[in-house]
């Protein structure tokens, strides 16, 4: 006589359908991915919990004796002990080196100084959970601007002609956000550097990537290009300037005729 089982919540093993997945981890703890062999008794054992400790922390596995490889689970964090910070690979350029002391959020470190969490965040992937983090930790954190502040563009590439040239303004407005304005002189017409019909600004920005915008004859006979982006306080003296030739219709961008970074408006740089 054949007897048909029903299988509620989790299919039948080598028969799973997709990967199971936390909606997010608390404090304190950190995501781990299932691998072909485990058992939840077992991952409990190797992070030196209950099995039922475990499985409270994961609803979303409904049957703990039935875990597939690619499902996610909430594990708990290892505590770093005293001397055994995390320390990133590298930092990016113009980012400096912080030691995390006691009572130290990534909220509090972001809002010292001035820029969103979400940038701290994305520059300090060995952190695994932002929110939890250790005296002893080193992140990288961006040197700031001195505002108002105002850099030189360079000519680049070999498209630029020798005597083009440009600036970078930054200044924060009365909402608190920056606002960067861009202007380019002696530039050659974009037509004669490919399929473009205009310039753009860029502004590059490690861990978040970058920001683009308009620049526009400031006349119709000059040979001027300038605009202006406003953002939030995202800038710091390591983001790349470019000014490059741009397809209004297409949206293409071509090779930079100009480039700088905002380190010119760091603290303790040499006055141009």
């Amino acid at each position: 006589m054949l007897i048909k089982i029903n299988f509620r919540g989790n299919p039948p093993l080598g028969q799973k359908s997709e990967s199971r997945v936390p909606h997010s981890c608390r404090t304190g703890f950190q995501q781990y991915t299932v691998v072909r062999g485990d058992t939840m008794s077992g991952i409990a054992k190797r992070f030196n919990v209950s099995l039922e400790f475990l499985t409270a922390e994961n609803p979303h596995i409904t049957d703990p004796n039935i875990i597939f490889p690619g499902d996610v689970i909430c594990v708990p964090a290892p505590v770093p002990q005293p001397g055994e910070g995390r320390v990133p690979e590298s930092c990016p350029q113009a980012y400096n080196q912080y030691t995390v002391k006691l009572g130290d959020t990534m909220n509090k470190i972001a809002q010292n100084i001035g820029i969103p969490v979400d940038l701290l965040i994305a520059n300090n992937p060995h952190i695994t959970d932002p929110g939890l983090i250790f005296p002893g930790d080193v992140l990288c954190v961006p040197v700031p601007l001195i505002l108002p502040c105002c850099t030189v563009l360079h000519p680049t590439g070999k498209y630029a002609t020798p005597d083009a040239v440009g600036s970078a303004v930054v200044q924060r407005d009365s909402t608190g956000e920056q606002v960067i304005g861009m202007i380019g002189i002696n530039l050659p017409t974009p037509s004669s550097l490919g399929d473009f019909d205009m310039y753009e600004g860029f502004v590059g920005i490690a861990g978040i990537g970058g920001f683009g915008f308009g620049l526009y004859p400031t006349a119709e006979q000059t040979v001027a290009w300038a605009g202006t982006l406003k953002l939030k306080p995202l800038l710091s003296a390591g983001n790349q300037l470019y000014v490059i030739p741009g397809n209004s219709q297409t949206g293409i961008s071509g090779q930079p005729v100009l480039t700088e970074n905002l380190s010119q408006c760091s603290p303790g740089a040499s006055p141009a």
